[in-house]
């Protein structure tokens, strides 16, 4: 294991330092008020973006389980858990494409980012027109695999932030899906109350699926696809940027070259990508399930009815999107990341504890708050994958393995909250406390290897480590 820390620093360091040295292109090093003027040029012409776009994919995701209050099952002729297998269907794709994160650093992005956006609109929407089981299987299938190559995004975000910045905008993208499932509730409340003679569920499946037509159309005009091709950014602006996201770590900081196989593989022999992907997976077997099930669970408290149901689900999604920003900033501030994935992955266990163990609609429905925010974990776990690689080809394989395990989790997810277990879904409920309590565990072992490796890295600087172990200021993020 120390050999493997030596190589990935001296990789680090060698790179770097050879970099700054040789290319007259980074400039001089840039002061911290030019930093700080970049960083929010930075956020104002990406951020909006990225997160409008996720925004809507999770809509068009999780839409489904509105449909299914407003009456998609009764119309297509939906029995037994078939419903529960349409959320299966999706995520099989989602699985098998998430390698596709590469394609972030393999092709130019704003081309991607068009393809994938005008391929999930289009077949989002042309859910409305379903008429069977098997139409919806293929549309489902579909959705998944066009959606799974979006999810690459922290990945790109990488290449222009540096490590101590990119938690929180990673956080920013991802509470995306916690504000579309939030909105997505009400605005699914509020389609049910349409008269009209086509059904309320594909009158949902067209308002939330055709308007991101024209995403696809401003993202191949807004996406830069590196630093170099950024035209918003000065040439000085272009330079702070080359500094920032050199500084601890490898970057193609003058030429786009593309995936770089030997790093992008590395990956795939570093024991840090599995222990991620692991808590990946016990985050999303609590978290996946949620958006297909949380507006039946509410409406068979017993209090509300199911059309209150799409609104009364919104307001725990809109408190986890509020959370996320905030400890995603905070966790940057405080270069931090276990603590929280441990804290918040202990509260969503009492949530679902709750969920398993009460009949009353006033605890139920807390347990309902205190459970989504699983996600809060799930938004710090990804700039610790961020932080845990050294090279952008590398982070982009780590991606791919901790997004292939993570979401292997919804395939039991969407599974554990069958329609013969309302209205209580004890079953689910035990299973998802069970995986968020495995999620505080492996983040805390991971935080103590983390600071073990880095005590290592410590002596080595301070000329008491291992023979042949150079200084260096790398540090893993515990």
């Amino acid at each position: 294991m120390m050999s493997e820390v030596k190589r990935d620093v001296e990789t680090t360091e060698d790179a770097s330092e050879r970099r700054r040295a040789a290319d007259p292109a980074l400039g001089e090093p840039p002061t911290p008020e030019e930093e700080k003027a970049v960083i929010r040029k930075l956020d104002w012409r990406l951020m909006p973006m990225i997160f409008a776009i996720y925004s809507l994919s999770v809509l068009d995701r999780s839409n489904l389980g509105n449909a299914h209050v407003a009456g998609l099952d009764e119309s297509i002729g939906l029995s037994g858990d078939q419903y529960s297998t349409l959320g299966t269907f999706f995520y099989v794709t989602y699985i098998v494409f998430q390698g596709a994160a590469a394609g972030w650093k393999h092709f130019p992005a704003h081309a991607w980012v068009a393809f994938i956006v005008l391929s999930f609109a289009t077949i989002s929407s042309s859910q409305a027109a379903t008429q069977n089981y098997a139409g919806m299987v293929v549309l489902r299938l579909l959705l998944g695999a066009t959606e799974a190559m979006y999810a690459g995004v922290p990945v790109y975000l990488s290449f222009f932030y540096p490590r101590d910045k990119v938690g929180f905008r990673q956080g920013i993208f991802l509470s995306g899906s916690a504000l579309a499932n939030a909105y997505g509730g009400a605005l699914g409340y509020a389609i049910t109350q349409i008269k009209s003679h086509i059904e309320p569920w594909r009158i949902l499946f067209l308002i939330e699926g055709l308007p991101t037509l024209i995403l696809a159309v401003v993202a191949w005009f807004c996406f830069p696809d590196d630093i170099e091709s950024a035209k918003f950014l000065t040439g000085r602006e272009k330079q702070v940027v080359m500094h920032m996201v050199s500084r601890d770590q490898t970057a193609d900081v003058v030429n786009h070259t593309g995936l770089r196989v030997r790093d992008f593989w590395a990956a795939f022999k570093d024991w840090r990508s599995y222990l991620t992907g692991i808590m990946y997976f016990g985050c999303n077997v609590s978290f996946a399930s949620l958006p297909l099930f949380v507006p039946t669970i509410v409406a068979e408290i017993g209090s509300f009815s199911r059309i209150q149901a799409n609104g009364l689900s919104a307001p725990p999604y809109l408190l986890t999107f509020i959370l996320i920003i905030i400890f995603g900033f905070i966790s940057d501030r405080v270069r931090l990341r276990g603590p929280f994935v441990c804290f918040f992955s202990l509260v969503a266990a009492i949530g679902f504890l709750l969920l398993a163990t009460t009949e009353g609609a006033v605890p139920r429905y807390l347990g309902v708050y205190l459970a989504i925010t699983i996600f809060v974990s799930v938004a710090i776990l990804i700039p610790w994958v961020s932080n845990t690689h050294n090279t952008e080809s590398k982070r982009a394989g780590g991606f791919a393995i901790f997004a292939t395990f993570g979401q292997a989790g919804p395939l039991l997810g969407t599974n554990i909250f069958p329609s013969n277990e309302a209205p209580y879904y004890r079953k689910g409920s035990w299973i998802s406390f069970s995986f968020c309590l495995l999620v505080a565990v492996i983040s805390a072992v991971f935080s103590f290897l983390l600071h073990r490796e880095n005590r290592k890295l410590d002596k080595a600087q301070a000329g008491e480590g291992e023979e042949g172990v150079r200084p260096s200021t790398f540090r893993y993020v515990i």
